[in-house]
């Protein structure tokens, strides 16, 4: 059983940033005018971001075969549109690893040794590849549903619901030159997106995505929250400390 949680982390983390296939949505009447009109409102905005913050937090609980595991999840990160370059750091069961993009190159810290260096396809605008373009594409390719107003640390926002399927998340994938991850046997069963969108700025405040995961006997759920703040703030990106000419060039080994 104990398995099935690095697939549910791996599914909760790329489902988060619409890269995930494999996903199954419920039947879906179109989409709610209102909910069309704050996400649209949305990455209207996004288009002038020159900076912003982010945070994320989340729990994945996996049982099965009589036994129970879970995991926190925490992170945050800012990234420097204008500059192209984004620097992020993520922790679970105690263990910390970094992300660092510039430009078009990603390089990615190792669960053992060393750092990873991926290129990424240049077809696909920049912003798409943090997370603020990321979540802001998954709703763009869903269908959206009005949920009314909330309040949002002293802020009004429209929130609005998506369950993206299969097609929506593979077509982000395909577009970006991802693909989906393989989960060895595992079935992700339901997505549900969640977000909170500034009703005066058209801003994206905050997300939620909610995980369902069945394999080989095992159920886990998985939520993840990210918060954007920090809009045009400064945003000075530091390169971490690595060897530039002893990177992994076909991933981390663990993966």
């Amino acid at each position: 059983m104990r398995s099935a949680l690095p697939a549910l982390l791996l599914a909760a983390v790329l489902t988060t940033t619409g890269c995930l296939g494999g996903v199954v949505g419920p039947s879906r009447p179109p989409s709610d005018e209102r909910a069309l009109d704050a996400v649209d409102r949305s990455l209207s905005t996004a288009t002038d971001v020159t900076s912003y913050r982010f945070a994320l937090d989340g729990r994945a609980e996996a049982t099965g075969d009589g036994d129970d595991l879970s995991v926190d999840l925490s992170g945050s990160g800012v990234a420097n549109v204008t500059q192209r370059r984004l620097n992020a750091t993520t922790r679970a069961r105690g263990s910390a690893r970094s992300v660092y993009v510039t430009g078009y190159t990603a390089y990615t810290e190792c669960a053992r040794i060393g750092w990873a260096r991926e290129d990424l396809p240049r077809s696909t605008p920049w912003v798409d590849y943090t997370p603020l373009g990321q979540q802001l594409a998954l709703l763009n390719h869903s269908n959206v549903y009005w949920r009314g107003t909330e309040t949002v640390e002293g802020t009004e926002a429209a929130v609005v619901t998506a369950w993206p399927t299969r097609r929506e998340l593979r077509s982000m994938a395909d577009a970006r030159g991802t693909g989906g991850p393989d989960l060895d046997g595992g079935n992700v069963e339901n997505v549900t997106v969640t977000a909170w969108i500034g009703a005066e700025t058209g801003r994206l405040l905050r997300t939620r995505s909610e995980i369902r995961v069945t394999r080989r006997g095992a159920t886990a759920t998985a939520t993840l929250t990210l918060r954007f703040t920090g809009y045009g703030d400064p945003a000075d990106v530091q390169r971490p400390s690595f060897d530039e000419d002893a990177l992994w060039e076909t991933g981390c080994p663990e993966a």
